[in-house]
């Protein structure tokens, strides 16, 4: 380990905060993972989805593992004739009626060139994926059409897809069913924020009723990603993953302290920085009934390498408190 790795090293576990648990183990294939996307198939099979190539695809019978590389979902790429089609981004997989929908993104690092795919299943086995092509979200100067994630709302009555990442941060927008934008439905914002040296990206939504109120939970990853020494952040403006919520699924929210995520700034952390765990992002949620509500994320360990590589697959369990806020508990 070099010197700077070394004492960016200490610098973490001086300021880590000590409430953070480590991630669960991991067994089999747990390199390699990049915005991870994990759907559960009957009793004892998980898929994990992942950023680059076709977007790659490995199964376990457990969270845990073993994981176990299956290929690409989509091997030649996707049909979208953009820059990137061949190294599809952040995918967001969900199972609606008899059918599995993967949404994801084509583009390339720093570009707005950018488009949302979605493509379909009836298994999420390879060689089952039938790619349908962009969404047909119109680019716009003020958004970027990446990292898309897919809410539904009353079981199915509305869809919600939320996206973006830099310019001016998370967008949404209403689905008329998995394939197709509503009529006349445009993109609207849900969160920005407009300090530090990152962006806020990498949305992630769902409901869940706490103290008799039903809250609709945003998920974002905020801060500076995929830096490799000499050139990291300083502590702290790293990638971390924040929550913010609110009692409408398409606006109004705010964090712990009821400061708007859209128009001040807000956010309230839920997993940073600690121990061998730096720069937590790219993160899910899913219930498990055999081990209950799960955030899974990517991050590095820089015991191992900061490279897009060397990135690690983790996840951890998600309890409230008192007051109706997620917390990562063990």
């Amino acid at each position: 380990m070099n010197r700077f790795i070394f004492l960016s090293f200490l610098v973490w576990a001086v300021t880590a905060q000590a409430q953070f648990p480590s991630p669960q183990p991991c067994s089999g294939v747990c390199g390699s993972v990049h915005d991870p996307a994990i759907v559960k198939k009957g009793k004892d099979s998980y898929y994990r989805f992942t950023t680059f190539g076709g977007i790659s695809v490995a199964t376990a019978p457990d969270l845990r593992g073993p994981w176990t590389l299956q290929g690409d979902a989509l091997p030649g790429g996707s049909i979208i004739n953009l820059p990137g089609r061949t190294s599809i981004w952040a995918p967001d997989v969900h199972h609606i009626g008899s059918t599995y929908y993967m949404y994801y993104a084509v583009s390339t690092s720093g570009s707005q060139n950018s488009a949302i795919g979605v493509a379909t299943s009836p298994s999420m086995d390879n060689g089952t994926w039938t790619d349908h092509g962009s969404l047909g979200i119109l680019q716009s100067p003020e958004y970027n059409l990446i990292d898309p994630n897919l809410l539904i709302v009353d079981f199915g009555a509305s869809l919600l897809l939320s996206f973006g990442s830099y310019w001016t941060d998370i967008y949404q927008i209403e689905l008329s069913d998995p394939l197709t934008i509503a009529p006349g439905a445009s993109p609207y914002q849900l969160d920005f924020n407009s300090t530090g040296v990152g962006a806020t990206e990498g949305s992630y939504q769902f409901w869940w009723p706490t103290n008799g109120t039903i809250y609709y939970y945003l998920f974002s990853s905020s801060g500076a990603c995929c830096n490799t020494p000499p050139n990291l952040p300083p502590p702290g403006e790293e990638y971390k993953i924040n929550v913010c919520r609110s009692e409408e699924p398409n606006g109004g929210f705010v964090d712990k302290n009821g400061i708007s995520c859209l128009s001040a700034n807000g956010g309230s952390l839920v997993l940073g920085s600690h121990d061998n765990v730096y720069a937590p992002g790219g993160e899910g949620v899913m219930y498990d009934s055999d081990v209950g509500l799960v955030l899974y994320y990517h991050y590095v360990n820089p015991t191992i390498g900061y490279d897009i590589q060397d990135f690690q697959f983790g996840f951890n369990i998600l309890s409230f408190d008192v007051e109706g806020w997620p917390v990562v508990i063990a």
